[in-house]
């Protein structure tokens, strides 16, 4: 009996803890294909700041590298268009990072968040991550990244096509860098297409969405 009541207390103490924890309460990525072929991205964060890593703000880490079919390495276009928190304009700066990625760091180095949840929303334009072939054209789109440190508890994405163009086929994958998990569940809409994990996520996995239309 009293290891039995022990357990329950272990576990009382520990809930409280898990739910006060650090992560990603809910990412979702709202991607605009235009005629043109940019993408315009409103991604839109809640985290959980207990003041551990998530201190002044966050940061979102994007890849830009392209290799073309000449072996070549071309950096894609790509410009923030504004950044939120709680609905109110943040501070941000852009800075290169390894493997031609940039990083958007949101925050201001003298203010400290309170713990608690905020929401951050990113938005910003980005070129050349169409792929054209002759049966199809597609959307290969990474919606979360895979190097936050935290785990995340909800992750979805909403791809909207060009007016007159209506997706054929959605899938996606799940996990770490180069996993094919199937713990999605996505479908194509009038619109473009859904998709959202069917599990929390630990750090470093992520949700790829794969979108394909007629060419």
């Amino acid at each position: 009996m009293f290891r039995f009541l022990a357990g329950l207390l272990l576990l009382a103490l520990a809930a409280p803890l898990a739910l006060a924890a650090e992560r990603i309460e809910s990412f979702h990525s709202h991607i605009v294909v235009e005629k043109s072929g940019d993408l315009v991205v409103t991604e839109t964060i809640t985290v959980r700041a207990q003041g551990h890593e998530i201190k002044r703000g966050i940061y979102r880490d994007i890849p830009r590298l392209q290799s073309t079919k000449f072996g070549l390495k071309t950096k894609k276009p790509f410009r923030v268009l504004r950044v939120t928190r709680d609905g109110k304009q943040e501070n941000y700066e852009t800075s290169e990072i390894g493997q031609g990625g940039i990083r958007i760091r949101i925050g201001r180095a003298e203010v400290f968040l309170k713990p608690g949840s905020y929401t951050y929303e990113i938005i910003y334009r980005t070129g050349r991550q169409l792929y054209f072939e002759e049966e199809r054209d597609a959307l290969y789109w990474n919606v979360n990244g895979t190097e936050w440190k935290f785990p995340a508890d909800k992750v979805s994405a909403t791809v909207v096509l060009p007016e007159g163009i209506k997706g054929t086929k959605v899938w996606g994958y799940t996990g770490t860098r180069g996993a094919q998990g199937e713990d999605y569940r996505a479908e194509v809409t009038e619109t473009g297409a859904t998709i959202e994990a069917t599990r929390p996520f630990r750090a470093r996995e992520n949700l790829t969405v794969v979108l394909e239309w007629p060419p």
